[in-house]
C-alpha cells in the first residue's frame, strides 16, 4: 500500500501562528521547521516587500484554516 499522501494541502494553522498561520501552514506543509520559513520571509521581505507583502495577503484571504 503506497503511505505517500498526496492530497496534503497548504492550510493557515491557527495554533502556531504569529500573524495569521501562513508561514506555519507552509512549513508543515513543506516540512521544515517554522523559525526558517519566517526568517526567509521576512528577509525576502526586506528585498521585495510590495511583492512579498501582496503573495502574504493573498494567501491569507484565500487558505483555508486548518481543521483543529
Amino acid at each position: 500500500m503506497n503511505s505517500f499522501n498526496s492530497k496534503r494541502g497548504w492550510y493557515k494553522d491557527p495554533l502556531d501562528k504569529k500573524i495569521s498561520g501562513v508561514c506555519s501552514g507552509l512549513a508543515q506543509r513543506l516540512d521544515l521547521p517554522v523559525w526558517s520559513t519566517r526568517l526567509v520571509t521576512i528577509l525576502l521581505f526586506l528585498s521585495f516587500p510590495f511583492a512579498i507583502a501582496l503573495g502574504y495577503f493573498i494567501a491569507h484571504c484565500c487558505l483555508e484554516e486548518k481543521a483543529i
